[in-house]
């Protein structure tokens, strides 16, 4: 590779040592002179990373043949080097400043120690100093004099506790007396509160009792009339709607709508119920009750009497006998499973349970009467209420009367059909006949049965014997019959039972009343609550003013009696004072001399505790130092394998890119021959760069043994020496050295390019150039020189 600077022509050749690749310059070779005057006892220094790189040099540093994916990797590994130097410098400082710290703290220990020391014994002399006065004191003391001053001390300081009792006795006193007045004032407000709740409670009772009285005395409910509005029937395809009882016909009315005396009546719908009003009584349409099958039967019975009336027959007659018979018809129905046909005497029922079931269940002679006719109709089965069922019963009676198809048999059952009615005589017999109807309910077929008997007046029956009858013209049986009629269906109205909005009324104004009564209940029972605290308050008040008296007085008798004893105990030492007035000056002047002692002793005793702490501190200091230590030393340790595994990835990918061409290494020769006989005449030698390497900073085997000659450096010479061999020995591990540049006469030497020829090293790719072990050339100097000159930033590993 060659480049130019300033016209000075200058050739490189890149070696790999190990994992590290060097570039030497011919351009080092003219430091020799000035390396040759420095001291060989410089120490070797450990470089930096290569943030003190140029950007020229970074250039150099580039494979020439690398693709520019290998030439990426490259320049990542080598950032990831870089910073794995960057990182173990600082580590390095930050130990450095750490062991400063420690060295400092360390040596801050013995004068510390020293403080403590002589605190120490400032403080033991202080104490014996003491006792000594102590000493003086008991000799200087008058016989008993010690005694009298002791009791009159003791009775001034009885005296001024006593004082102080009065003193507070007096205050609790006082504020007792305060506590009374404010517990009282308390009492006095809570008294009328709870007077006002009383009050208030009492007019809210009243007026919840005037409320309930009014409820008790008004109706709960009122009886509403609603005017009947029964509908008429309307067409065969479209019904009108009943939809209340108010609604509901009491009369038979023929459609006439063009469908008389059709066969399908089933399918009539005069009438069509909606439940949209409907308040009557819910119902099991498959489990009527006999009250129930009643009911449906007057209503039935109101229909068919509306219709002869029409005809201006005579009603006919419903009792709870017939009503009786009809369930007996049932009963026989139900034992011979007859669901959808006539009950016929002698074809599905015998004469003998028929007599058994209806006639005989209401006398034995049944004598002139006779059973007239049966009609049939169905339910619909989702009838649930009373209206929906008369509905049916409406549209199924409609359909006999008016559509019944040919013969109208069951018009003719309904009417009796005389003579003068439509031609037919079917029933009728044109005599005086009484007519008698029941109406039952079969739950197997969902059917409506209509029963007709008839009891004729006047005939002979039973072959001639006449029936004998009553004062009333009927016979025996029918007067059975006639008891306890019921009445048919007349719509005439509805009565409903509501809610008496006046009762209502009144329910409201109780309930507020009754709200209003318990706020005031309420508020009563807090404020009866608030008057028995306070007066609770008062009465431990009063009590607390008592005690605080009672204890008042007892201080000032206390006080009383300290004062006499004082003034017997100034007595005694006043006595005592005269008799050894001579001895008391020493006396005094010994207690004053220990007092002053004493004072200057615990002052010594806390001197000695601030440097005892002042020494712990240190102590604790240090070792929190070393343990920083310790950690920056682990954290060295990663930084140092993280640095072999980067520094392997780098010299992976510039092999990598080597290996492209080969011609880099092999065949130099050729290119730099060719170079040297057409560019550079004015060698004199005519030596080609391949074949003696004139201009590369590594020197010949026989130009390095003379620079070797020049300085002798081991391990053994000096310890300062000692850093050199390490820097040569942490290029296997940390080869920071090839990462710095130094440039002279235009050309740009590293100190890997000058550390190659002359530190330990295996031999030199190309070269064939042995190194000498514990030995730097004047070579390897230059480094050193270079780096004593600050040429690059250089730091000092410690070695342990």
């Amino acid at each position: 590779m060659r480049k130019d600077y300033h016209d000075s022509k200058s050739h490189y050749k890149m070696y790999k040592a190990g994992k590290n690749w060097l570039f030497a310059g011919i351009g080092v070779i003219t430091l020799v002179s000035t390396i040759a005057m420095t001291t060989p006892n410089a120490h070797a220094a450990e470089l930096n990373n290569d943030t003190n790189l140029s950007s020229t040099q970074k250039d150099e540093q580039k494979v020439t043949s690398a693709t520019p994916a290998q030439q990426a990797a490259i320049d990542d590994a080598q950032k990831d080097v870089d910073q794995d130097n960057a990182d173990i410098a600082q580590n390095q400082k930050d130990t450095a400043d750490e062991q400063a710290n420690h060295d400092t703290l360390a040596n801050q220990t013995a004068g510390k120690q020293s403080n403590v020391d002589q605190a120490q014994d400032a403080a033991n002399k202080a104490k014996d100093q003491v006792a000594k006065d102590q000493v003086a004191v008991d000799d200087a003391a008058p016989a008993g004099y010690q005694d009298k001053e002791d009791a009159e001390q003791q009775a001034q300081n009885n005296t001024d506790k006593a004082q102080d009792a009065v003193n507070q006795a007096t205050t609790d006193r006082n504020q007792a007396q305060k506590d009374v007045a404010n517990a009282s004032d308390k009492a006095d407000q809570a008294k009328t509160a709870k007077d006002d709740a009383a009050k208030n409670k009492t007019d809210a009772q009243e007026q919840a009792d005037a409320a309930k009285n009014k409820v008790d005395n008004t109706n709960k409910t009122t009886k509403v009339h609603h005017d009947a509005t029964p509908v008429k029937p309307g067409t065969y395809d479209k019904g009108n709607v009943i939809d209340s009882e108010a609604s509901l016909p009491d009369t038979l009315l023929d459609p006439k709508d063009g469908h008389t005396d059709d066969v399908a009546y089933y399918g009539s719908s005069w009438y069509v119920y909606d439940s949209k009003n409907d308040k009557s009584k819910k119902i099991d349409i498959n489990n009527l009750t006999q009250n129930q099958i009643n009911e449906l039967g007057q209503y039935a019975l109101g229909l068919i009497n509306s219709l002869r009336k029409q005809y201006g027959l005579s009603p006919m007659i419903m009792s709870d006998n017939t009503q009786k018979m009809a369930a007996g018809d049932i009963a026989i129905r139900n034992k011979n499973g007859i669901t959808d046909d006539h009950s016929l005497i002698v074809n599905n029922i015998s004469q003998a349970d028929w007599n058994k079931y209806t006639f005989d269940s209401i006398a034995g002679n049944h004598d002139g009467t006779k059973f007239a006719a049966q009609n049939l109709e169905f339910f619909f089965g989702t009838e649930d209420t009373m209206l929906a069922a008369k509905v049916s019963v409406l549209q199924m009676l409609t359909a006999m009367a008016f559509d019944d198809g040919p013969g109208n048999y069951h018009r003719q059952a309904i009417l009796m059909n005389p003579n003068s009615v439509d031609g037919h005589n079917i029933y009728s017999d044109e005599e005086d006949v009484t007519y008698y109807f029941g109406y039952g309910h079969q739950s197997s077929g969902n059917e409506s049965i209509f029963d007709f008997w008839k009891e004729n007046n006047s005939n002979v029956w039973n072959g001639g014997i006449a029936v004998s009858t009553g004062s009333d013209g009927h016979s025996s049986f029918a007067s059975e019959l006639m008891k306890h009629q019921k009445t048919g269906y007349t719509n005439n109205g509805t009565d409903t039972i509501e809610t008496n909005p006046a009762y209502t009324n009144a329910v409201n104004d109780y309930n507020q009343a009754l709200a209003q009564l318990t706020s005031a209940n309420k508020a009563y029972n807090q404020a009866n609550d608030a008057y028995n605290n306070t007066t609770n308050n008062l009465n431990d008040a009063k009590t607390n003013l008592a005690n605080a008296t009672t204890k008042l007085e007892t201080a000032k008798s206390n006080l009383n009696d300290a004062k006499t004893k004082l003034a017997d105990a100034k007595q005694a030492l006043a006595d005592v004072t005269a008799q050894y007035a001579d001895q008391l000056a020493a006396y005094n002047q010994a207690k004053a001399t220990l007092k002053n002692d004493q004072a200057k002793a615990k002052q010594l005793n806390q001197n000695l505790a601030n440097a005892k702490k002042a020494l712990a501190d240190n102590q604790s200091s240090i070792a929190t130092s070393e343990a920083k230590i310790a950690q920056l030393q682990d954290q060295l340790k990663d930084l140092q394998a993280k640095l072999a595994k980067d520094e392997k990835s780098l010299a992976d990918a510039k092999a990598a890119a080597e290996n492209n061409d080969n011609s880099d290494d092999t065949n130099t020769s050729d290119d730099d021959t060719n170079t040297n006989n057409s560019e550079d005449t004015s060698d004199t030698n005519n030596n080609s760069d391949s074949n003696n390497h004139s201009d590369d900073v590594v020197p010949s085997q026989s130009d390095t043994k003379d620079l070797n000659n020049t300085v002798d450096i081991t391990e053994n010479t000096q310890n300062n020496n000692v850093e050199n061999t390490a820097v040569a020995n942490n290029t296997k591990s940390s080869p920071v050295t090839q990462n710095v540049v130094y440039k002279t006469n235009n050309q740009t030497v590293t100190p890997a390019q000058v550390a190659a020829s002359t530190f330990n090293q295996s031999q030199l790719p190309q070269t064939g150039e042995n190194q000498q072990n514990g030995k730097m050339s004047i070579i390897g100097l230059i480094g050193l020189a270079l780096s004593s000159l600050g040429l690059a930033k250089l730091f000092g590993r410690k070695h342990v």
